[in-house]
């Protein structure tokens, strides 16, 4: 739907600068003409020159170069509302700068520059600059005074999620395959849906009455405002993932920090936090009933939790750009208690060796020495580990009996590590003294 939308207003745009005979192609290779005016004496309202909004801003270089080196975001924040709404899509970012780049400045107001009454379009380039320019009704504030303008009608032509109602949740991704997944909902519906809190277990129902009600929750979510400051207002700690499964295998997920949903549609731009109204009873639906216990029958660890999975795959080189950075062992062996902590290919080779371990049967009692094993990825995700005795967690309350021989390896291993530490330790002190 966007994509047609903004096809259509880029042919409106086209066709309306073609009739007003101030359209001139800048595209890659051609001339930008003008020099900006910068800090310039303000020109007197009888000497004032007209000319294009570009020129004003001192924006020749970025007009010349836009079509190649297209913003990878374009935000608009009215005074009324008051936040910064991005949107990501190429296609809307060139018309918008299809339009300033045909706007004329037509005169010199004697009105003082009101920025905090003014909407304000920010361009933000893929190395983070950022280019704003501030409207308020048909003028622009800029730093010699405030000017009439010529063609401001045409940006009204843009929708920006929560200033506009022409976006649902899917929107958000800017992503081919999430608006398909979205769209074709009822003919090729998810097998499953699970949620997920703070990167732990994910709890999961293949009931189609809970797939379908989870999404309906989504779909129907309206947004109502972008978080700015979300270190101040939301916990960055906390995130919830809704991941849908499909039949072939691909998933979706989509995650909330907080109660924002949080999307990154451009690496270079960072998250978006959006406030979603309608969306309480998501958090608050039942996923799995209570006494469901998620069905493990037994092998790897791995195949227990899909955070274990994920570290396992990170630690054996499986996936792309994630890896081990540390891991943390907090362990209790034979009434000696200690702390371990390993980084780079020990850290690696530890988290295969326990990641591999295989168990079996449900435990209700588990009873034995303790030993945790925090494990973190370089994308900040990873799993925490219990072990009980010759048990591993899977949930709370819910363990399974570990193979015998391998919990000894761990143990042993932990005891090396734990020494081999202790001797770093005192070489390094004596080196000191």
């Amino acid at each position: 739907m966007k994509r047609v939308l903004a096809a259509l207003l880029c042919l409106g745009l086209c066709l309306g600068l073609a009739g007003c005979g101030h359209f001139v192609s800048i595209m890659p290779g051609s001339e930008a003409g003008g020099g900006a005016i910068g800090d310039a004496p303000p020109e007197s309202l009888d000497d004032f020159r007209e000319r294009p909004l570009m020129e004003m801003l001192g924006w020749q270089d970025f007009a010349a170069s836009y079509y190649s080196d297209t913003p990878v975001a374009l935000s608009i924040r009215t005074p009324d509302r008051g936040f910064a709404s991005p949107i990501f899509d190429r296609s809307s970012i060139i018309a918008a700068c299809d339009s300033l780049r045909a706007m004329r400045v037509t005169g010199r107001t004697e009105n003082q520059a009101s920025p905090d009454r003014g909407t304000v379009y920010t361009f933000t380039m893929d190395d983070g600059q950022e280019l704003s320019v501030t409207f308020e009704g048909s003028q622009v504030d800029l730093s010699t005074g405030v000017y009439t303008v010529s063609g401001l009608e045409a940006l009204s032509g843009l929708t920006f999620p929560g200033y506009s109602d022409g976006y649902d949740v899917f929107d958000l991704y800017y992503d081919d395959d999430v608006r398909a997944f979205a769209d074709n909902f009822s003919t090729a519906a998810p097998i499953s849906v699970g949620r997920r809190s703070n990167g732990g277990a994910t709890l999961t129902s293949r009931d189609a009455g809970v797939v379908s009600q989870a999404f309906s929750l989504l779909q129907n979510a309206r947004i109502v405002r972008v978080e700015e400051n979300p270190d101040q207002n939301i916990d960055l700690t906390q995130t919830t993932d809704y991941v849908f499964s499909m039949e072939d295998g691909t998933y979706y997920t989509f995650t909330f920090t907080g109660p924002c949903l949080t999307v990154t549609p451009s690496a270079d731009y960072g998250p978006v936090y959006y406030w979603l109204e309608g969306i309480d009873e998501l958090s608050a639906m039942t996923i799995l009933p209570e006494s469901t216990v998620p069905t493990f029958e037994g092998g790897p660890i791995t195949g227990m939790r899909e955070d274990i999975a994920q570290a396992q795959a990170a630690a054996s080189g499986q996936l792309p750009g994630i890896s081990v950075i540390g891991v943390y062992v907090d362990y209790n062996i034979q009434g000696q208690h200690g702390y371990l902590t390993l980084s780079g290919d020990t850290a690696a080779s530890f988290v295969r060796q326990v990641t591999s371990i295989t168990a079996d049967g449900a435990v209700t009692t588990p009873i034995g020495e303790d030993i945790t094993v925090f494990i973190t990825l370089s994308d900040q995700s990873g799993p925490i580990i219990v072990f009980n005795g010759d048990t591993v967690q899977q949930l709370v309350g819910i363990n399974h009996a570990c193979d015998y021989n391998a919990m000894a390896n761990l143990r042993a291993l932990i005891q090396q590590l734990s020494l081999d530490e202790r001797n770093i330790g005192q070489m390094i002190e004596n080196a000191t003294n």
